[in-house]
Order: structure tokens, then sequence, then C-alpha cells
């Protein structure tokens, strides 16, 4: 098995969000203060964490000349979040 490409985007918000908190997370910081760069450190946390809120997966399996290719695409329907970084973690909340 070869994994090709493995990456998680997340796009900044486009208009101001208002809504109440439903769930949080805290993922580990060392001071970067750089959202991305915090999910990509804490992946698999930040998965299960938004796995929970509601995920729509489509996935596509070929085997052509008895090579195998799959692709996963994993998509959170719009949803807010609020972000808090702290001296040690970032707090990445739910809105509702």
């Amino acid at each position: 098995m070869l994994l090709y490409d493995d990456s998680l985007k997340v796009s900044h918000a486009m208009k101001h969000c208002i809504g109440k908190a439903q769930s949080s997370i805290e993922l580990p910081d060392k001071h970067s203060n750089d959202l991305n760069e915090v999910i990509k450190n804490n992946s698999i946390e930040f998965m299960n964490f938004i796995h929970k809120i509601g995920l729509d997966v489509d996935h596509k399996e070929t085997t052509t000349n008895a090579q195998n290719t799959s692709t996963t695409i994993l998509t959170l329907k719009t949803t807010c979040f609020k972000v808090d970084f702290n001296d040690n973690f970032a707090r990445i909340i739910h809105l509702k």
C-alpha cells in the first residue's frame, strides 16, 4: 500500500458566525498560534472530534490491470468554530 496524498484543509471564515457552544476540544499548541499547524500536529484527535459532529464520506475504489486505486474524501458540512489560543493549547469550540 502506498499513501500518495494525505491532507487536511481548513478554510477560514467567509463571514462572522454566531452560535452557542456545543462541544470543544483542546489540542497542544507549542506557541505557534497557527491553526493549520495545530490541526496537522494533532490530526487524529481533530478527526475524531469532527467525526462526532458529522462527516460526509465519499469513497471510490478501482482496479485496473491488477493495480488498485482508492480515494476517500471526508467532508464536514459548513460548520462554524471558535478558536482560542492559550499558552499551551488551542481550544476549538463547535458553534451551532
